[in-house]
């Protein structure tokens, strides 16, 4: 199954969230954007003191998740739309959310943000939860 996923993921199964184990799950075909990346490196530093790990260790451990990112040539015919849904709430979501709308798969995020908008499948930690649950009893 192809996910998007969203940076709160990442970070979540970074210092520790039930996310970790989660994303390495072969049932799952995960992608992101460059942008996320971006975002989820940024935050290593902070990160680092929630956990007992160095930022380096945290990127060691980031960039071994099984995520293809995604240029934005990717989704770029989604922008637009992506904007208008959720630019005005928080612009950093955009492109994760032009991905999704490209891609046609749901989105994993546990943002609130993207509770509204009725043209994504939104997914959050406890449906993905679910869902592995529902793999190993079929």
């Amino acid at each position: 199954m192809k996910l998007v996923v969203d940076a709160n993921v990442f970070i979540s199964a970074l210092i520790g969230g039930k996310a970790a184990e989660l994303l390495f799950n072969p049932n799952f075909e995960l992608l992101t954007t460059e942008r996320t990346t971006w975002e989820v490196k940024k935050y290593l530093p902070m990160l680092a003191g929630y956990t007992e790990k160095s930022p380096a260790d945290l990127l060691l451990l980031f960039e071994l998740i099984p995520v293809r990112a995604c240029q934005s040539r990717e989704y770029e015919r989604s922008l637009s739309t992506a904007q208008d849904l959720i630019g005005d709430r928080d612009p950093f979501d955009v492109d994760i959310l032009a991905l999704t709308l490209e891609t046609g798969a749901p989105l994993w995020s546990n943002d609130s943000d993207f509770e509204e908008i009725d043209k994504i499948t939104l997914l959050k930690t406890k449906d993905i939860i679910d869902l592995v649950e529902f793999f190993k009893s079929n």
